[in-house]
């Protein structure tokens, strides 16, 4: 939950396509300031059928990680 790895950037292999992804926001508020608490989770849609695709993840990947497709 308070673990940073966004940006995380989806590329199609084979072209120049790179889409940056940012994760949804804070789950709560204390105050003026947010609390740092952060389901990661991103959305993306690719093309599966036609072309090959790979996950960049700018900041320390989790230990579990459940890909939906």
């Amino acid at each position: 939950m308070d673990r940073s790895m966004q940006p995380v950037y989806v590329r199609r292999r084979g072209t120049e396509e790179n889409n940056k992804i940012n994760s949804f926001m804070d789950k709560c508020w204390d105050g003026f300031y947010t609390c740092q608490k952060r389901l990661s989770r991103f959305i993306a849609i690719i093309n599966g059928e036609q072309h090959f695709h790979e996950i960049v993840y700018t900041g320390t990947a989790a230990n579990k990680m459940k890909y939906y497709l």
